[in-house]
């Protein structure tokens, strides 16, 4: 019985040593969880934009213009059946009516020369070459030089002077021209140009009434260049 008492009282003592003990231990405050520190990232750099390149127009290739063609020569129709004399010593070229005879040259600076066989003057045509520097002065010298050269004095006169371009471009001097002969007043048209210090005229003429026939013959002068 004793023993028991003994046993409970021990027991006791155990259990206020105990609560005595937890007592007076210090409370012990639970750890709280480390939190890193924040790590700011800073914002990534965008790459370097390389400055903005200009590319300049492409220039274009140089285009180099071709000349311009020279007009096409249209040759019209002669009203006559035409023969062609050229020069190739002179660089010239004219037409003539084909029935009209070739004959003996008038006089020293004269190069062609055919008529129509009519009388007792015939209708003609002659091609004059000499130095000079004027279409009409040289129209006058020839008309002057072949009238002598058939025995007969007389004085052109030099009824108009202009400026003509041919057909194929050129640009003439046409003078028409007028003369008494054998009491009889003659008609006679002139083309003509200046190449190389000398002129080339081609006359044609005789019968007024044939002016127009007389201008087709002179026009169809071209020279070469």
């Amino acid at each position: 019985m004793l023993k028991n008492k003994s046993l409970v009282i021990v027991s006791i003592l155990v259990l206020v040593l105990a609560v005595v003990a937890m007592a007076c231990a210090p409370a012990t405050t639970p750890a709280k969880p480390v939190t890193p520190p924040a790590t700011t990232t800073p914002p990534a750099t965008p790459p370097a934009t390389p400055p903005a390149t200009t590319t300049p127009p492409a220039t274009p290739p140089a285009t180099t213009t071709p000349p311009a063609a020279p007009p096409a020569v249209v040759e019209k129709p002669t009203s006559f059946e035409a023969a062609t004399y050229t020069d190739d010593a002179n660089g010239f070229s004219f037409k003539y009516p084909k029935s009209w005879k070739i004959a003996a040259k008038p006089y020293a600076t004269a190069v062609f020369y055919a008529n129509d066989g009519g009388t007792p003057l015939p209708n003609l045509v002659y091609v004059d070459v000499r130095p000079a520097t004027s279409v009409k002065d040289s129209a006058v010298a020839a008309l002057t030089d072949f009238i002598a050269a058939k025995g007969v004095q007389a004085n052109p006169k030099v009824d108009s002077s202009t400026e003509i371009t041919l057909p194929d471009g050129s640009t003439a001097t046409d003078v028409a021209v007028s003369v008494s002969v054998l009491f009889q007043n003659k008609k006679g048209y002139n083309v003509g140009v200046i190449k190389d210090g000398k002129s080339i005229v081609v006359s044609a003429g005789i019968d007024p009434a044939q002016m127009d026939l007389f201008k087709e013959i002179a026009q169809t002068l071209r020279v070469k260049k």
